[in-house]
């Protein structure tokens, strides 16, 4: 499957699985986490976490999952909070739009908390670097991941 297909499925599996949640399930991720491809393996990945602690992960490469669709079975509210509390700790909301020196072939880490979006591909402050990996640790590390589509 082509990336274009694949991120296409995925986009439109993500939408109807999300049109027939609640409404409080229904509103934008509280936290979206995504690393998007270089031109080596870099991890090619979406992260969506909603207000409830539930999480969504579409792979598309380079993880240890195969590429799809995945559920969290262990992820919940609290972890979300303590990412929540580390974000405003550190001004995530005052951070610079993107972080990027012009590097072509780097992946992008794109960070989205309650509407605020920040891209690093290189240089990003120190506090920011800790965030995303805080992130990774939590989610794409230690999480158990189910497939639900293939």
């Amino acid at each position: 499957m082509t990336k274009a297909a694949f991120t296409i499925l995925s986009l439109v599996v993500f939408c109807a699985c999300a049109s027939k949640q609640n409404t409080s399930n229904a509103s934008s991720p509280a936290l979206r986490f995504e690393k998007t491809a270089c031109f080596g393996t870099c991890p090619e990945f979406v992260l969506a976490v909603k207000n409830d602690g539930n999480a969504q992960l579409s792979v598309a490469g380079n993880l240890e999952l195969d590429s799809g669709l995945y559920r969290c079975a262990n992820c919940d509210k609290q972890q979300l909070e303590l990412i929540l509390k580390k974000a405003e700790e550190i001004g995530f909301s005052e951070f610079k739009a993107k972080y990027d020196p012009g590097v072509m072939d780097l992946p992008s880490i794109i960070t989205s908390i309650n509407g605020k979006k920040v891209i690093n591909i290189l240089d990003g402050p120190i506090s920011l670097i800790e965030l995303e990996k805080q992130i990774n640790a939590a989610y794409i590390q230690q999480g158990t991941w189910e497939k639900i589509v293939k």
